[in-house]
């Protein structure tokens, strides 16, 4: 028993507190741990100096096998095994956010094509980079007073499954989880959670077989029969930004909801080269109040009725952005300028019991609109958005149209200014979209406005930032037609944050390293030489064919 204490006694503070947060305790106290989660905290694959064994070795094989076709990352990853010799979960979990368009190297390749089966894909795919569930809605209590509650079970393998394997680890053991909760209150303020960050090799994590099911601690969503319904959502966390701390907590059940809706093309958004997500979605699911309540400032809700909005994507090569598993489309990625990953995603459910869902992903076209810090907005963004539309029947449509963006708000909140520093970065506050048809006529004009004023702010636990909450739905008219949620991702930099999480120091030197880069020149003919013998050329046509078909813009 002394040395699993004295194991306990060495754990960082950021994991403590994470794991109290979990298990929903004030502090961590080790006393009050079931015994099995004590004997998985003090076991040596959970220490600080095993996650930096196990980062190392990564960081090691990726030197060691570079892909064709791309920038040469030995430096950085020369520079990062020089800091990782001992990482906590979550500073693991960061300098993974920084490894090269390489590190999708050795996870589970995608499939061309989605063939999504259920129950099977309501559970979590382990073996998969990344994954998460999503739950976004608005609900209203006994006042009529309205709330947005965000909930995100956001899952990565800290590992390729081999890589796993070799040292020991079981699925769960090689995940990192962190738990990204919110709750906005119509015309008052939006309150993020700290994110908490918890590691398989504690015990505290959990996923089901065939089943939406996932627990972090005391945190957890599951079906609660044998059918997809009712759904159970519960989760606790605590404000520490402006005025807090604040705490906040869901009990959430969901007694229905409309058909599965495929993402992208039939599942794939996109599948192509062996990397990008599969993906769907469960439009308007029905809340149970006779069951259902928030708590906000230690005040309990009982709420009286709710529409919510569930997510269910996963896959490799995301989160960081990844290379393909083909050396045709590495050669042809070559002439593409880095961008910064970022989007924009939409939920919208009008009256009538109708539903659409857009996106539209970052691109060096709109470069102006990102990371502006100066004292004056910038000016109207204009895009193309793609996604579905969902009628009453359930009948599902691809649709089109264009999102303008006319208002920006600085976003200054944050969840723990400690740890997050505000980004003091231009965000959407206002979308205007116009819709092609198939969308029925009264839905072709739609605005949506936050059910705040002082932004919606986020950040994960890597340190990437986002703005994401509930929206009121309103026609050219002003009138009220709905409820929806609005995410704007990485319009600000983030960098110092990411590094300063992953403990590595936020030099020039280091910066420098982690920065992307274009492949050099002679990288880049040497692909145009690839691509120009006639073979090559036609796999590269027809890899594209079949990206296109699976949801490739």
């Amino acid at each position: 028993m002394l040395v699993a204490d004295q194991a306990l006694a060495v754990l960082d503070e950021e994991t403590k507190d994470s794991i109290a947060q979990a298990l929903w305790l004030p502090a961590f106290d080790a006393s009050v741990l079931p015994a099995e989660v004590r004997d998985r905290l003090s076991h040596q694959r959970n220490s600080n100096a095993a996650f930096g064994e196990r980062m190392c070795y990564r960081l090691r094989h990726l030197l060691d096998n570079p892909d064709s076709f791309t920038a040469s990352y030995a430096r950085r990853y020369e520079m990062l095994i020089q800091h990782a010799t001992s990482l906590s979960p979550h500073q693991a979990y960061a300098m993974s956010a920084l490894l090269g368009k390489d590190g999708s190297k050795g996870y589970r390749r995608l499939p061309e094509r989605a063939d999504l089966q259920f129950p099977r894909d309501n559970a979590e795919d382990l073996e998969a980079q990344t994954g998460w569930y999503f739950f976004v809605g608005s609900c209203t209590d006994s006042n009529g007073k309205e709330y947005g509650v965000e909930l995100m079970i956001w899952r990565y393998a800290l590992l390729p499954l081999p890589a796993a394997r070799e040292f020991g680890l079981s699925d769960i053991e090689n995940q990192v989880v962190e738990l990204q909760f919110a709750i906005s209150e119509a015309g008052g303020r939006h309150y993020q959670a700290v994110p908490i960050v918890i590691a398989g090799t504690t015990g505290l994590l959990n996923f089901g077989r065939d089943a939406i099911d996932a627990r972090v601690g005391r945190n957890r969503v599951q079906q609660l029969t044998n059918g997809l319904f009712p759904i159970q959502v519960q989760a606790q966390g605590v404000y520490r930004g402006e005025g807090g701390p604040v705490d906040l907590g869901i009990d959430l059940t969901f007694t229905d909801g409309k058909p599965y809706l495929r993402q992208g093309a039939d599942g794939c958004m996109p599948c192509c080269g062996g990397v990008g997500t599969l993906y769907y979605s469960i439009p308007r699911l029905v809340l149970d109040p006779a069951v259902s309540r928030l708590t906000l400032d230690g005040e309990q809700v009982s709420l009286t009725k709710g529409t919510f909005w569930f997510d269910h994507q996963w896959g490799t090569g995301m989160v960081p952005p990844g290379s393909p598993r083909s050396h045709v489309l590495r050669a042809a990625a070559t002439m593409q300028e880095p961008g910064n990953g970022g989007w924009d995603w939409f939920m919208a459910q009008f009256e009538g019991d109708r539903q659409l869902t857009v996106s539209a992903l970052h691109s060096a076209a709109y470069q102006a609109f990102y990371a502006q810090t100066g004292p004056t907005p910038p000016g109207t963004m204009s895009v193309p958005v793609k996604g579905k539309y969902m009628d009453a029947a359930g009948a599902v449509v691809d649709i089109t149209g264009t999102m303008e963006i006319p208002r920006w708000i600085k976003v200054e909140d944050t969840p723990d200014p400690a740890q997050y520093p505000p980004p003091n970065t231009w965000y959407p506050d206002r979308w205007h979209f116009r819709f092609d048809a198939p969308v029925p006529e009264d839905l072709r004009s739609v605005s949506m406005t936050p059910i705040v004023r002082n932004g919606q702010s986020g950040f994960f636990a890597f340190g990437g930032h986002y703005s994401e909450g509930a929206v009121y739905l309103y026609d050219d008219a002003g009138r009220d037609i709905g409820r929806g949620f609005a995410e704007s991702v990485a319009y600000a930099e983030m960098l110092p944050t990411i590094l300063r999480l992953a403990g590595l120091p936020d030099s020039e030197e280091m910066v420098a390293a982690v920065t992307p880069k274009r492949p050099p020149l002679l990288t880049r003919a040497a692909a145009i030489a690839y691509l120009a013998w006639p073979p090559h050329g036609r796999e590269l046509k027809q890899t594209l064919e079949c990206c296109e078909e699976n949801g490739l813009s």
